[in-house]
């Protein structure tokens, strides 16, 4: 009886950390939609131009300390204390940053990154970026009340500004911008409060110890924002706006649905971390049940957008985004791909084998850039679409080896123990 009521509250848990965090991507997906139909490729593009600069340089404060968070909370003896140490690491960090951005992009490219645009961009960033750590601190607590409601909110107030805007005519995009910005804001201060982190002179102190621990997820995040934005700032300097503003929405609707995966991943983590430390059997089954699961929400979302990628693009965007629509077909495998991904990533974070991922993830990076400067010259937003496929097979093929590798050692040990 126990074990049942167990499981139903596991079940329920989980379906509204899945939920909620679903329905606040598709909110940031709609966000996105609606900008670019309102503005339209050549305006849009260039607020996603600004917009991805600062999101692909957020690892110079980011640092990884989102992802080690999971495993780190999750066997922490006081994650308040945890948390005010990352606070403090991404507010030192994310100083630096800002001003090094700022100072290099708005000089090397005027024409493209407006200063008052970008600094907004840094803001919007850097803040939700203190949000998603909050949240972080929410699911490991398994506090998911709370979790979905902050994301469900601070999501619904930047989309509902947005129609607001739109409604009143505005063609303004800094207010666009400055709306999502100070929402990014609110609710980063509003979650700080709530959890009360532990900050003071420790914190400051830890800084260096947490950088120590954190490099390989550092170098890590790194190499995943160069494959996963490299592309649009790549197009958007030697193409320009209009292309990355074709290219833009179909890269946005595939990437935003990778949240349902996502939220797979970062909920078993904390899971995965004790059940590794404690009960390999479980740790193995738990990893199995995990990949199976992603891998068949893979298949079905992969399907769909193949099927639904061309009309839901026409419906949404209308004609003048009509090859958005076949970049999404194109780009519908890499659903299946980075799924499964996400299962063998939570298994190695678990396992506490995150450093093997930087081999395959460093030729993943080079093999992107590489490809990306050769093709986008001459194919444009189609040649963008072949390199991103490229780097997923990279990766999917390199992940599988070393879980799969990682669960026959443990089974083997397990087998030698009893």
């Amino acid at each position: 009886m126990q074990i049942s009521t167990d499981l139903r509250r596991q079940g329920i848990s989980f379906s509204g950390y899945t939920i909620s965090t679903a329905l606040a991507q598709l909110m940031v997906m709609v966000f996105s939609l609606l900008l670019a139909r309102y503005f339209g490729p050549e305006i849009s593009g260039g607020y996603t131009s600004t917009f991805a600069i600062a999101s692909l340089t957020a690892i110079a404060f980011n640092l990884g300390l989102d992802t080690w968070l999971l495993r780190a909370g999750a066997l922490a003896q006081d994650i308040r204390k945890t948390f005010g140490k990352i606070l403090m690491t991404k507010a030192a960090a994310g100083t630096v940053w800002a001003l090094l951005l700022f100072g290099i992009a708005t000089k090397l490219r005027p024409d493209l990154y407006s200063p008052t645009l970008l600094a907004v961009c840094v803001l919007d960033v850097w803040f939700d970026s203190v949000f998603l750590t909050s949240l972080a601190v929410f699911n490991i607590e398994r506090n998911i009340t709370q979790y979905s409601l902050l994301i469900l909110l601070s999501r619904g107030f930047k989309l509902i500004g947005l129609i607001v805007l739109i409604l009143a005519g505005s063609l303004n995009l800094l207010l666009f911008a400055g709306w999502r910005a100070l929402c990014s804001l609110i609710f980063a201060i509003i979650a700080v409060i709530i959890l009360q982190p532990k900050l003071g002179e420790q914190a400051v102190l830890d800084i260096p110890s947490i950088l120590c621990q954190t490099r390989s997820f550092a170098v890590s995040d790194l190499l995943a924002n160069v494959y996963m934005q490299a592309d649009v700032v790549i197009l958007s300097n030697i193409k320009g706006k209009a292309a990355t503003g074709i290219y833009s929405p179909a890269l946005s609707l595939i990437n935003a649905l990778f949240v349902i995966p996502n939220a797979v991943y970062t909920y078993f983590i904390p899971s995965l971390s004790r059940w590794f430390t404690n009960n390999t059997d479980r740790f193995i089954r738990s990893s199995k049940k995990a990949l199976l699961l992603l891998s068949t929400i893979g298949i079905v979302m992969s399907l769909a957008v193949a099927i639904l990628g061309r009309p839901a693009t026409d419906l949404l965007l209308g004609e003048k985004y009509a090859l958005s629509g076949d970049l999404m077909v194109r780009l519908s495998p890499i659903l299946f791909l980075k799924s499964v991904e996400f299962g063998f990533v939570a298994m190695l974070v678990a396992a506490n084998k995150q450093k093997t991922r930087l081999i395959p993830q460093a030729f993943a990076a080079i093999v992107n850039v590489v490809l990306n400067l050769k093709l986008i010259p001459d194919l444009g937003v189609i040649g963008a679409t072949a390199v991103y496929l490229t780097t997923e097979v990279i990766l999917f093929v390199s992940y599988a080896i070393l879980a799969i590798n990682t669960l026959i050692s443990l089974t083997n040990a397990g087998v030698e123990n009893n």
